[in-house]
This record gives C-alpha cells, sequence and structure tokens, in this order.
C-alpha cells in the first residue's frame, strides 16, 4: 500500500512518519511535539516529559528535498558538514586572528565528536561526509582558484591528480572488502561459490565465543557495536570512510594512508608557495616563506587557509600510517593494543621487550599472506 502510494507523489510531498501523506511546505509550520515540549519547558517547576526524542525524530522526518517521486531526508549528520566546512574555511579567512581561532576549535570539535562517538558506539555519517566535503572542496579550491595563476606546471597537475585518484581508489576498495572481513552464521542464505568474495563463514567447530552474539567465532575476532557483526582482526572502525578495518581490506586501508598524506602535502606545498614568497631548498623543492598578504583578497586568503588545512591533513594520515607500521611489526591490530595495555593496567610499555625485537619479519610475512 505505502509503495503504491509513494508511486503518484510530487516532488514535495512524502510518506511521513505516521504513514500519513505531507509537504516541505507544510514543515515549515511547528510540529505538535515542539510545542509540548516547550510548553513542558515552562511549566514551573518544569515537567520531566519533555518529549525531546519525538521533537528530534519529527524534525528529521521533515528534513526533506524536492525530488522525483517524492521528497527525500536528509540525515542530519549527513547535512551538517556540508555547511559546516565551507562555512569553517570562510571564516578562517578572513583574517590572521580567525584563522589562529578556527583551526584549534575545530580540531577540538572533531575530536570531541569523535571521541564522544566512538565511546557510545554510535553509528554516525558524519565523519564520512566530512571527509569527502573536504577532500572534494579542497581539489575544486586547487584546480579552479590556484591553477588559474599560473604557478603550477603540467606535470605538477598531473601528479596531483594521478596520486588523487590512486588514493581514492585504495579507500574505495577499502571501504567494498571491508564486507569480507564480516562473519556470517546464515549458511542456508550465502552461495557457497561467493563464500570467498563476500564473506567469511563461521566455523562452528571453534571454541571461542563472542559475549555479543553468542556464537562460536575464530580467534583474534571481535565485535563491532557500529557494523553490528563481528570482524575478524579488527584493527579499527573507520569513521572518516565508514567501515571496519579487519583482515581483508588492512593493506588498503595502509596505503590509501601513504598515498593520501603524499598527496596533501603536495597539495599543501603548491598552494602555500603559490600564495607565499617561496624560497628554494634544494634544486626545485620550495618552501613558503612569507606570507603576510594572503589576506588581503578573500579568494586568497581561501586558498590559504585551504593549504593549512592540507598540512594538517597530511601530518595526521602520516602519522596514522606510521602507527599502524609499528602495530603490524607487533603482529597485533590496535584493538588488541588497546586489550593489551587493559591487561598491563594501562602501562603501554610492555610492548618494548615482549614484542618489538621478536618476530618482526615474520608478522610482516604473516601480515602481507592474510594470515
Amino acid at each position: 500500500m505505502n509503495d503504491n502510494r509513494s508511486d503518484n507523489l510530487h516532488c514535495c510531498e512524502y510518506i511521513n512518519m505516521n504513514e500519513e501523506k505531507s509537504t516541505i511546505i507544510s514543515d515549515l509550520c511547528i510540529c505538535p511535539p515542539f510545542g509540548n515540549c516547550c510548553s513542558n519547558l515552562l511549566k514551573c517547576p518544569p515537567s520531566r516529559d519533555i518529549e525531546i526524542n519525538v521533537m528530534v525524530a519529527n524534525f528529521q522526518d521533515r528534513f526533506r528535498i524536492p525530488w522525483q517521486g517524492g521528497a527525500r531526508r536528509i540525515s542530519l549528520d549527513s547535512a551538517v558538514p556540508l555547511l559546516l566546512f565551507p562555512a569553517t574555511l570562510y571564516f578562517a579567512a578572513l583574517g590572521f586572528w580567525p584563522t589562529i581561532l578556527m583551526f584549534p576549535l575545530v580540531t577540538f570539535f572533531l575530536y570531541y565528536i569523535h571521541r564522544t562517538v566512538r565511546k557510545y558506539r554510535v553509528a554516525t555519517k558524519f565523519f564520512y561526509v566530512w571527509t569527502l566535503t573536504s577532500a572534494s572542496l579542497v581539489l575544486i579550491i586547487f584546480q579552479f582558484l590556484v591553477v588559474p595563476m599560473l604557478d603550477i606546471n603540467t606535470n605538477e597537475n598531473i601528479i596531483i591528480t594521478v596520486t588523487m585518484i590512486a588514493t581514492a581508489a585504495c579507500f574505495y576498495f577499502t571501504k567494498k572488502h571491508a564486507i569480507k572481513s564480516h562473519l556470517k552464521y546464515d549458511l542456508e542464505m550465502t552461495n557457497v561459490n561467493e563464500i570467498d568474495e563476500n564473506i567469511v563463514l563461521i566455523n562452528e567447530s571453534e571454541n571461542i565465543q563472542c559475549n555479543t552474539c553468542k556464537r562460536n567465532v575464530p580467534s583474534r575476532t571481535y565485535h563491532c557495536f557500529v557494523c553490528k557483526t563481528c570482524v575478524v582482526q579488527q584493527h579499527i572502525h573507520s569513521y572518516w570512510i565508514d567501515c571496519c578495518i579487519g583482515k581483508h581490506n588492512r593493506k588498503s586501508y595502509m596505503a590509501g594512508l601513504v598515498l593520501g598524506s603524499v598527496l596533501f602535502t603536495f597539495l599543501s606545498n603548491l598552494i602555500l608557495t603559490t600564495l607565499c614568497h617561496p624560497f628554494n631548498v634544494f634544486a626545485t623543492i620550495m618552501l613558503p616563506d612569507d606570507c603576510s598578504d594572503v589576506y588581503y583578497d578573500i579568494m586568497y586568503g581561501i586558498c590559504f587557509v585551504s593549504g593549512l588545512y592540507c598540512f594538517a591533513v597530511a601530518v595526521i594520515l602520516f602519522v596514522m600510517f606510521i602507527n599502524d607500521i609499528y602495530m603490524v611489526s607487533l603482529g597485533i591490530t590496535y584493538h588488541e593494543w588497546q586489550e593489551q595495555c587493559k591487561d598491563f593496567k594501562g602501562d603501554c610499555r610492555w610492548f618494548l621487550s615482549r614484542h618489538f625485537f621478536r618476530n618482526v619479519l615474520s608478522n610482516w610475512k604473516a601480515f602481507f599472506n592474510n594470515v
């Protein structure tokens, strides 16, 4: 019945959470849960029955855009980065002190949100959309604002383009192959010929039990509360690319980290040496020197702030890559490293004497062989 009604919807109409036909224009009116919430807050004393969850659910249900065949709903966590990142670039480009203020503020904001969602194991698209939005906007700024300044030659632009495609391909395959590390229990719904390509089937003879699923799982398997499944050799759940990093996609993830750090380092260098007065370090390698004139025009300021952002991203990706190299050398995942630290009561120096100088080559061999 709902499908038949959806076929006759105009671009501004949709079926709401109460299975009723509604329009985007009518949603501009204050919803009853919002009015009830305000009334309860203004009572003396305030009522505890505030209905905040109902109000948020109604607001998210009404947050839609016109679309052929019916208005499409947009999740709030996906919409915020689309507006927040461009606004951050603009305000940071207004002057020296706005730049000094915005970078630590945004860093603290992202760190706090990331720590909160990890703590409460919340599934969100916020960081994934932030990644896509920031990378796309920085590349657009580079191609349409920096390159026309004629200080970027063709070879440098080709290197940027090729590295960008390689980085995007690595993270694409990381996300695509994440399902290969997921465990599935239902043998009947799985095509035997596609087992190796899609998922890992649990051998019921294993005697290790997942505390959450209450199922037998292979060794070094951990439950992801965001993906809602067990993951073989789970390294981390990356909110930035919205998937788990496990046994079958960790190599492409590390390749994406190193290529991304190279890409954003080169981007930062090209943008900053184009806007600022550069000086030669060695041969054709240049670094920015005097950047005092970048704020006289808003477009120059946006390009300058984008260059600083690229440098910050490059440093973060490089640190993450070094951390992953270290974990592979130890023969463990980040999840296992955290568990070991808990066993040693927060003293993470245990690896210096037990693991680091032993079996490094065998650990890397096992890593490349997917053991």
